[in-house]
């Protein structure tokens, strides 16, 4: 657990932590909000990163299906089987944060490949510095934001080890409005790499559609990352990446972070009418079709 905000790569206790209304804490990294375990220099050396033909790299702004996403990558880099003797975590290489998946340069360097990247960088942001001259293959992931707003609170209320935030929920909703949560606005973020969605190496994916038409999306993943499945291990990872098996199964639910609770809570679409009045989802209504007019990206919410 972080008590002091210790950037774990040099050892060093940071001392540029902010802390916003109802004890909320973050840093500011290039003007955006982060988490105060995404420090200045793992972010550094997440940019600085060589990258490999073989590399992968799945991105989302937070709770929008990205631990569900890094479950199937694993389950199709390795024909439908969970690796042995490890965790989910072990897996992924989180390299902007200093929490709880530090590791060294010399360690990136030396993990076998292929490596699987974690991040939750806008596009501008990204592991690897310019992903247009990068030869890693970069899976974004997006959900639609009124979900996110909604998950994204439970997740981050009373975490200590994050934000610590103890507000109500309708500051939280006007704070997501304004891109003050961690990771900064959500329109930008998704926007960014919707954006790239035609560049070669850069897949973009919709929680939704994934719920609703998983095999075919599926195909769309293994078909990107060239790696085809044959019946059985399709068969295996629809088994094995459902939200009850991950859920309770201890490669994938992160039982070995206590701090983090019980990480999964309903991997549903349209849990945000339990928390949105009628006036506040008109309000979010107005802000989305600002933002998102003419981009062609479209979400569905029911």
């Amino acid at each position: 657990m972080i008590d002091e905000y210790r950037d774990e790569l040099h050892g060093e206790v940071l001392h540029d932590i902010q802390t916003a209304e109802y004890g909320y804490k973050y840093r500011l990294l290039e003007g955006i909000v982060m988490p105060p375990y995404i420090t200045p220099e793992r972010y550094k050396l997440s940019r600085t990163l060589e990258m490999r033909d073989d590399d992968v790299c799945f991105i989302s702004y937070p709770k929008s299906g990205s631990t569900w996403l890094s479950h199937i990558l694993i389950l199709i880099l390795n024909e439908g089987e969970i690796p042995a003797d490890t965790t989910l975590r072990n897996c992924v290489h989180w390299v902007a944060s200093s929490w709880p998946y530090p590791r060294s340069r010399e360690e990136l360097d030396s993990s076998p490949s292929p490596r699987i990247f974690k991040s939750h960088m806008p596009w501008h942001m990204a592991v690897g510095g310019d992903t247009v001259n990068s030869p890693c293959k970069y899976i974004y992931i997006a959900r639609n934001p009124k979900d996110v707003a909604v998950s994204y609170f439970h997740f981050e209320s009373g975490k200590q080890w994050s934000g610590n935030y103890s507000g109500p929920w309708e500051h939280w909703l006007k704070w997501f409005l304004e891109g003050k949560v961690q990771r900064g606005d959500w329109f930008n973020h998704v926007l960014s790499w919707w954006h790239h969605k035609n560049d070669g190496n850069v897949l973009f994916l919709k929680y939704e559609d994934m719920k609703r038409d998983f095999d075919n999306q599926l195909d769309e993943i293994a078909k990107f990352l060239d790696y085809p499945l044959t019946d059985s291990t399709r068969s295996k990872i629809h088994e094995k990446s459902s939200f009850e098996n991950m859920k309770k199964n201890n490669f994938s639910n992160l039982h070995e972070i206590p701090e983090l609770g019980s990480f999964f809570r309903k991997g549903q679409i349209g849990s945000w009418k339990d928390m949105f009045t009628v006036a506040q989802s008109e309000q979010f209504d107005r802000i989305y079709t600002a933002h998102t007019q003419d981009s062609g990206l479209e979400f569905e919410f029911e």
